[in-house]
């Protein structure tokens, strides 16, 4: 009798002594290979790290002086953290102008345009790129975005003293270490959300009046004060945290922009009045806007767009717009905006000349204005358009910011060269000498337009060369790692065809000998080998101690690979002489298990496909079987049912609003679907459709009253829900009694289902109704219902299967009357596994990520509505908080492995060989999400790429755990045997 198995249909009579052994060699192989899959996603886990944020900060360079005098003797910078563009130029209501004195200094004193933040739009990386002139570090995420890990230079590094107030966040990142600084800052509790904040910034205003005032009765002070090369810095916090607090179209953050512009003509004023010199720039602009949702990060306009006033000292006055002004519409911004974007008729600015800067640009400038080296780790360019110089000094100017920019390219060259034994150039700046010298000798001749456009060429290759030193080891890393994946795969499946399937093994026998001596030993040598001179050359580059774990676990997969040569080989002979339509199934099933995989990746970020995939996956699924069993049964109707109840789930908003009636109605749903599973468990046996899944024996169960106890406490928790929430709601706290009820009914319910009967679809139902009370405790809206609904699904699942196996062994029985169970059967009553039963694998993984995103994700809000834990807990505590909150997702999970095991002893598949199936196509997804994490864009986006990788990573792990908790409920099922019931069934 023939038997589907993944290769083929022939027998494997192995000797009763080798059976044994080969128990033994797959019990061993199987430990070793979840270590290895353990350890090596573990690793390459890391590798994203070394990949995709590395810190472009480099030191060791030389600062390069300007080599013309300094237009002014100070600077003060000020900073509205938060503050949007348009909300900043645009008039209000009544038609007039929120900052007029700004507005003022636009038309009449100096120069303005928008400049443009590159995502994440914070207040740290926005302060840095302003001040240092270099974007968000990536390795910050190390330090959860909190810190710069590397030590870095700055506009403040370089003046003479920099005197700054303002925010306990902001300032200390600069002046915290800086001996050539007075600063304070405010103490935390004064950030408070619930009143207007605009008093944080006449707080650092009134902390510089004082300074100067001081100055008059202090002679050192004094003294301090003329030095020149000195800053000013003023950090207004007030419209970052009124935006937060009330949105930036309320009155309070639209009137806190006319206290900066208030607070801007005070300082201008006061400076004006104490030195009387006419040597001060003032430079005003913002870090970050803010979404009309009162958020920032993303790259939205809202958050990139931010004001640039610059004024005073060295600063060019404003000039109409011509022209000539708007030739260029091809270059962007650093956050992907067109150059020369027209600017709002509402500004009523479209006259007077706009020059729009990225961020990065102002700290060139700050440094120009003061005749200082500009900070040896900024990668901003002069910005010409605000500079009043002779055309001499401008070329100078932008000849010492490209210096500096070429002098970290250097820098980066030559530690990479140091380290490296191949090294590879950047070829075009292999002359950059010459073109130095160029350009001192277009300067010597006076023909300025030349050598400004070659310093300016030649900044931008400078820059080229530190994104490709930056990413200089990023291809041999990705390369080494996804080989490594792969390698990973071709083993795990290669283990699964000589482990669990029906093979030629008479091909394999023969050379099993010879195949252990010689090929396993010379692979082993080679793979040695290899690895001892890929290290070496590691070690001899300098390479970090993880770059040897990477090489080392991709060559010691492909030497595996290696060791099975003859099976590979005798493989290939196989398929070979295989029929055509054979190979054609073969790749078909390789073709649709990738897309299925491909749709789950794209749902990650988009939720609505899951409703597309079961929409479809319910009609397809219910015409099948109407043309396999009668439609009278009802499964096709149900399957197809349940499938597009549970699709509704993902069209929903991921903000789950509060709706405790739905929680209660959840309640008796969970019920309900309890007794019909019930009845059908005790009244459906006789249904050759439900043979295999319900009670066998009418025997007197061992707990008569178990069902009604575990309905009971579903019907309590309900209860709990309404009592808990109402008490809260009234009386703001957690009655004491409630509290401890809701514990014992979550504790106690998960464990009444070790006591059910051991029949399928009894102890499945219980399982459903055992952790239905701490789920609906933990349940605020509708993903109650989503309970129920994925455990219908579920049910759907096994129905499904079980039909599936009703219409096999029909077929078979049909076919031939021979018992095929000692050719198709490995041990423990499993059989090998067939090409069709990757379906099982697939269906899971399918049904495993819905329950991730059937009511949001890990990182979305709703996954962690705090709220949901108020009925265990009220008072703070991070730690009993957030377990609560994982085992509320896990709830789902552990349905899902529950339904898989049950369908593995149904269809008495091994499952630990289904187990390397999934972590197989988990494997994909991950190749997939390696290659989508973000080291740029909005924190959360960054954040969301590197933990959908790291879920996919993890699943190794985290499947395994959820299988072995779940096989404390699912061990002792049993199945009903079809043997001595065969003929009956047909």
């Amino acid at each position: 009798m023939d038997v589907d198995g993944i290769l083929g249909n022939r027998d494997s009579k192995l000797g009763k002594s080798s059976i044994p052994r080969r128990r033994q060699w797959v019990k061993r192989r199987e430990t070793w290979l979840v270590i290895l899959g353990v350890v090596l996603h573990a690793v390459y886990m890391l590798s994203i790290f070394d990949i995709y944020f590395k810190t472009p900060i480099v030191h060791g360079m030389d600062l390069v002086s300007p080599r013309f005098s300094p237009p002014a003797k100070r600077l003060v910078l000020l900073v509205a953290d938060g503050l949007r563009a348009d909300k900043f130029f645009e008039p209000d209501l009544e038609a007039n102008f929120r900052a007029p004195f700004l507005r003022n200094v636009i038309k009449n004193q100096g120069r303005w345009g928008v400049s443009h933040a590159r995502p994440p739009t914070e207040s740290r990386p926005g302060h840095v790129a302003i001040i240092a002139g270099f974007y968000e570090d990536p390795s910050a995420v190390t330090k959860g975005w909190k810190a710069n890990p590397v030590e870095f230079d700055s506009v403040f590094n370089r003046s003479r003293h920099t005197i700054s107030y303002g925010s306990p966040d902001i300032v200390p990142i600069f002046c915290g270490a800086l001996p050539h600084s007075t600063w304070a800052t405010y103490p935390h509790e004064f950030e408070d959300f619930a009143t207007d904040a605009s008093f944080l910034d006449e707080w650092s205003f009134d902390q510089f009046q004082s300074l100067l005032n001081r100055s008059n009765e202090d002679p050192k002070l004094k003294r301090l004060l003329e030095q020149d090369n000195l800053v000013v810095f003023l950090h207004l916090l007030g419209c970052d945290s009124n935006g937060h607090a009330h949105r930036p179209f309320s009155s309070i953050y639209l009137n806190n922009v006319k206290v900066v512009d208030h607070i801007a003509e005070r300082v201008y004023n006061l400076l004006e009045n104490y030195y009387k010199d006419n040597r001060t720039s003032y430079i005003f602009t913002a870090d970050h806007g803010m979404s009309d949702k009162g958020s920032h990060g993303d790259g939205h306009p809202s958050n990139t767009d931010t004001p640039l006033v610059v004024w005073g000292a060295g600063v060019k006055h404003p000039r109409p717009v011509t022209a000539k002004d708007h030739s260029d519409h091809v270059l962007r911004f650093i956050d992907q905006h067109l150059h020369d974007a027209p600017t709002p008729k509402e500004w009523d600015l479209d006259g007077i000349e706009r020059v729009d800067v990225n961020q990065a640009d102002i700290a060139p400038l700050m440094s120009t204005l003061l005749g200082l080296p500009c900070p040896v780790n900024s990668v901003g360019n002069l910005p010409l358009g605000y500079v009043d110089m002779k055309e001499e000094e401008e070329v100078e100017a932008v000849l010492a910011n490209t210096k500096q920019i070429l002098n970290q390219f250097l820098r980066k060259s030559q530690i990479k060269q140091s380290h490296s034994l191949f090294f590879k150039p950047f070829k075009p700046l292999a002359s950059y000498f010459s073109m130095l010298n160029q350009i001192e000798e277009l300067l010597s001749a006076r023909d300025y337009k030349a050598a400004m456009q070659l310093s300016e060429n030649l900044r931008s290759l400078a820059l080229k060369g530190l994104h490709y030193f930056q990413t200089y080891d990023l291809l041999v890393l990705m390369a080494t790692i996804t080989l490594g994946y792969i390698g990973w795969m071709v083993f795990l499946v290669l283990h699964v065809l000589q482990a669990y399937t029906l093979l030629p093994g008479d091909i394999f026998r023969k050379e099993e000998a010879v195949h252990e001596k010689s090929n396993t030993g010379k692979a082993q040598l080679c793979g040695c080998l290899f690895m001892a001179v890929v290290s070496v050359l590691l070690f001899l580059e300098h390479s970090p101690p993880l770059y040897h774990a990477y090489f080392a676990m991709t060559i010691f997969l492909w030497t595996q690979i290696l060791n099975e040569y003859k099976f590979i080989k005798a493989l290939w002979r196989y398929l070979c002489g295989r029929k055509s339509n054979y190979v054609i199934k073969l790749l078909a099933l390789g073709v649709v298990s990738v897309i299925i995989l491909e749709l789950l990746v794209h749902s990650f970020t988009e939720r609505k496909l899951y409703t597309w995939c079961f929409l479809i996956v319910g009609a397809i699924a219910s015409i099948y079987l109407y043309k396999s069993i009668p439609w009278r049964s009802g499964i096709p109707v149900f399957v197809c049912l349940t499938c597009w109840f549970l699709s509704l789930f993902t069209l929903m908003p991921a903000e789950i609003p509060d709706n405790n009636k739905l929680v209660n109605a959840s309640g008796v749903m969970v019920i309900v679907i309890g007794l019909t599973g019930k009845w059908l468990d005790l009244n459906a046996g006789v249904n050759r459709f439900w043979f295999g899944i319900c009670n066998h024996e009418k025997r007197k169960p061992r707990f008569p009253m178990l069902f009604q106890l575990q309905a009971l406490f579903v019907g309590l928790s309900s209860v709990m829900v309404f009592l808990s929430t109402s008490h809260r709601t009234e009386k703001q706290e957690l009655h004491t009694i409630h509290q401890l009820m809701n514990w014992f009914i979550a504790g106690f319910s998960m464990i009444l289902p070790l006591f059910s009967e051991n029949g399928l679809l009894s102890r499945l139902n219980s399982i459903f109704l055992g952790f239905a009370p701490p789920f609906l405790l933990l349940s605020i809206g509708y993903e109650a219902v989503f309970y129920g609904a994925l455990g219908l699904v579920l049910i759907a699942w096994i129905l499904f299967e079980n039909s599936l196996l009703y219409v096999h062994k029909v077929n078979k029985s049909s076919a031939s009357g021979k018992n095929l169970g000692e050719h198709a059967f490995l041990e423990n009553d499993t059989r090998y596994l067939q090409l069709s039963d990757m379906r099982i694998p697939l269906t899971f993984m399918v049904l495993f990520n819905v329950a991730f995103f059937g009511t949001g994700n890990f990182a979305s809000i709703a996954s962690f509505e705090i709220s949901s834990v108020y009925r265990f807990i009220t008072v703070f505590s991070p730690f009993l908080m957030a377990a609560l909150l994982i085992f509320k997702l896990f709830i789902p999970f552990l349905l899902v492995i529950c339904a898989f095991s049950a369908i593995t002893k149904l269809l008495e598949v091994p499952r630990i060989g289904c187990y390397f199936l999934v972590i197989l196509c988990s494997d994909v997804m991950t190749i997939h999400f390696f290659f989508l994490v973000k080291n740029t864009g909005s924190w959360m986006e960054i954040g969301n790429s590197i933990s959908h990788f790291g879920i996919m990573s993890a699943q190794v792990v985290f499947v395994l755990l959820l299988f072995a908790l779940t096989n404390i409920y699912t061990k002792d099922i049993e199945i009903r045997s079809g043997s001595r019931d065969s003929r009956k069934v047909m």
